[in-house]
């Protein structure tokens, strides 16, 4: 087995500057962390860096220090903290609220013949079979408010999103779509988000932040269909060095000729195993 890996981010057309962050590394195994700052939050652009930047160092121990599905589960909230804590010591070095860390986070990295994704706040990962059937699991909060890792800094405003979601019990909802339908599974705000993905069953996995389904046709205000966005974006003509980029540039050039346009900023990255 041969692995590719490649990721790349962009500003959505309904922004100024963009908030996702994206890095990738393939030592001491192939990664890719990615991050969505809040568009509410002023320098959530900053905030997504470090949430990134911290994850990239704090990574190996967490990945090696767990062995099975159910350690890296049992660490999951443990990461969390601790990485945002040297994120909060940092913001506060540079004169900066703690509320430039509201952002999603999102890690993956593979490790032996399998891909893990732990996810903190929204997102979306989409695979291809062997068989070359495309699936995506997309993931989303009540009241389109992601449980943020910042909120673990200050017990208020922790109290206040309880407050503001509802049935904390039913508020992250977890879609499987594939081609055979919708499925849906609901867990507390605070469940951890944890998947694997063999890659001698999924040839492909690909995690991106939630502008993968901000596709919408300017003409009609219709959205774009996750599934379909996903097939064109995982269509790679190739694996060599910058697919991920290419294929980004490719599908928005084609897309917005149809007058389709990403209206958020859109991060991503795939692993690709080659036989």
């Amino acid at each position: 087995m041969t692995l590719y890996l490649d990721s790349y981010y962009t500003i959505g057309k309904l922004h100024l500057f963009c908030e996702d962050y994206v890095c990738q590394g393939s030592q001491p195994f192939p990664y890719i962390i990615l991050a969505d700052g809040c568009s509410a939050a002023p320098d959530s652009d900053l905030g997504a860096r470090l949430l990134v930047l911290n994850a990239r160092r704090l990574l190996p121990r967490f990945a090696l220090g767990a062995s099975d599905e159910a350690g890296r589960t049992a660490r999951h909230w443990r990461l969390g903290r601790r990485l945002i804590r040297r994120a909060a010591r940092q913001a506060r070095d540079l004169g900066l609220d703690e509320g430039v860390l509201d952002a999603t986070l999102l890690i993956a990295w593979c490790e032996g013949d399998t891909v893990h994704v732990h996810l903190y706040g929204d997102g979306c990962i989409i695979t291809r079979s062997v068989a070359g059937a495309v699936a995506a699991i997309q993931v989303e909060y009540a009241e389109n408010a992601p449980y943020y890792l910042s909120y673990l800094l200050d017990a208020e405003r922790g109290a206040l999103y309880r407050e503001a979601i509802g049935d904390a019990q039913t508020a992250q909802s977890i879609h499987y779509l594939h081609d055979g339908g919708v499925t849906l599974r609901q867990e507390p705000f605070d469940a951890p988000t944890v998947f694997s993905f063999n890659l001698t069953t999924f040839s492909t996995v690909a995690v991106a932040t939630d502008g993968l389904y901000s596709f919408m046709n300017a003409n009609t205000g219709e959205r774009a269909d996750l599934l379909e966005v996903a097939q064109r974006f995982l269509d790679f003509p190739n694996v060599e060095a910058g697919f991920v980029k290419r294929q980004t540039h490719d599908v928005l050039v084609e897309y917005s000729q149809r007058r389709v346009v990403n209206l958020d900023d859109l991060g991503w990255g795939a692993f690709v195993r080659v036989s």
